[in-house]
C-alpha cells in the first residue's frame, strides 16, 4: 500500500499541501516558494500567520475553489463556499466537513469567532486539519486516517492534548503542525512518540 503521506508538504505554521494525482489541496497557504496550482484552498481563520493573500494569489488558478469560514466575509470577496461549524460540502474530488476550532480559556481564538478546522476526504484517505485550537469535546465525533494537529502549546493546545485529540478521532497517523514558531521545540514534539499510540510523522518544514 502506498504511503498516505506521499505528496504531503508542511510549509510551517498551519500551511499544508496535499497532492494526489490530478488534485492539489492547500490549507492556509503560506510561504509557498515553489510552483503550485491549487484545485482547492481551505482557510481556517484570518490571523496573519494563517491567512496570506499573496500566497493565496500565488497558488490560485482560474478553476481554484476557495473555502473559508463564514466570518471571513470581510476579508474575502471571491470565495466559492463560506462554511460554519457542522456544514458539509460534496464537491468533485473532495468531501469537506467544517468543524469548530477555538481556544478554551484563552482569547487568541474564541468560539464566537466561528473559525474552522476541516475534515476532508479524497480518494485514498480522510484528513483532519484542526486549525488553531485547543482540545475540544467535539473532536470525539471526528473520524480520520491522518490528523494535522497544532501542538505549540501557547496559542494552541500542547502535545498532551494533541495526542489526546489524535486518539479520540481515531487517527492512524498524526502530523504535528504549528510548532517551533516560536512555541514548542522538536524535543517537546518528539514526546508524542510516547503519548500517541498510532504512527507519528514529524515533517520537515519547507519554508
Amino acid at each position: 500500500m502506498s504511503d498516505q503521506l506521499d505528496g504531503v508538504t508542511w510549509f510551517g505554521g498551519s500551511s499544508v499541501r496535499i497532492r494526489r494525482p490530478g488534485l492539489e489541496i492547500h490549507v492556509d497557504p503560506l510561504h509557498i516558494k515553489e510552483g503550485s496550482r491549487a484545485d482547492f484552498i481551505l482557510l481556517t481563520h484570518p490571523h496573519y500567520d494563517n491567512f496570506s493573500e499573496d500566497d493565496i494569489a500565488r497558488v490560485c488558478g482560474p478553476s481554484t475553489v476557495i473555502i473559508a469560514p463564514a466570518t471571513m466575509k470581510k476579508q474575502l470577496e471571491e470565495v466559492d463556499h463560506f462554511m460554519r461549524p457542522g456544514d458539509m460540502l460534496q464537491l468533485d474530488g473532495i468531501d469537506v466537513l467544517a468543524v469548530p476550532a477555538h481556544n478554551v480559556g484563552k482569547r487568541f481564538h474564541t468560539a464566537s469567532d466561528g473559525w474552522l478546522g476541516y475534515v476532508f476526504s479524497v480518494s485514498d484517505a480522510t484528513f483532519y486539519h484542526a486549525g488553531d485550537t485547543d482540545f475540544l469535546d467535539s473532536m470525539n465525533e471526528i473520524r480520520c486516517d491522518i490528523a494535522f494537529l497544532p501542538c505549540g502549546g501557547h496559542y494552541t493546545m500542547g502535545v498532551e492534548d494533541a495526542a489526546k485529540a489524535a486518539e479520540v478521532c481515531g487517527a492512524e497517523t498524526m502530523v504535528p503542525i504549528h510548532w517551533g514558531e516560536p512555541h514548542g521545540d522538536l524535543e517537546e514534539v518528539e514526546r508524542l512518540k510516547d503519548l500517541f499510540s498510532g504512527t507519528l510523522r514529524i515533517l520537515d518544514r519547507m519554508s
